[in-house]
């Protein structure tokens, strides 16, 4: 019966971490990517990145504008300022975080994934439209 019970509690707690969302805050410096091309500006891409329970804030040493996606898998919609709307759905699926980014005419989505030991974050998109469809597969590594 305690053999029984010890089990239980291990398979309990084993769920129970499964089910954890990472946390994916800190400094990423990119170290690998699949580009087909990458801008001489972007061999050396940094990303900040700050989350809390209810959005993962994005912001690069460039001075890109910072990007906030809610984590609550609602979806939100930006004002093209040189082309369609985008909507946006930022969503958990297990430890993984999702980004879909729509328009009328082609999808983007992104997948993010946090290594074991917490060090590297694998970033893979898939971006679709009427040129068909495009891989790439980033690494960063974490600096902070």
């Amino acid at each position: 019966m305690q053999r029984l019970a010890l089990v239980g509690a291990v398979l309990a707690v084993g769920l129970l971490s499964a089910q954890t969302k990472p946390n994916f805050s800190g400094t990423w410096t990119l170290v690998s990517s699949d580009a087909r091309e990458i801008a001489a500006d972007a061999k050396r891409f940094v990303v900040t990145l700050d989350q809390t329970e209810s959005a993962l804030t994005m912001r690069n040493e460039k001075g890109d504008p910072t990007s906030v996606f809610p984590l609550d898998g609602s979806e939100s919609t930006i004002k093209g300022t040189n082309g369609p709307d985008v909507t946006v759905r930022t969503r958990w699926e297990g430890a993984q975080l999702v980004v879909e980014q729509r328009t009328p005419t082609t999808a983007i989505i992104t997948t993010v994934r946090l290594s074991d030991d917490r060090n590297e974050l694998t970033v893979e998109t898939l971006a679709q439209g009427p040129g068909g469809d495009h891989r790439e597969k980033q690494l960063f590594r974490k600096s902070q």
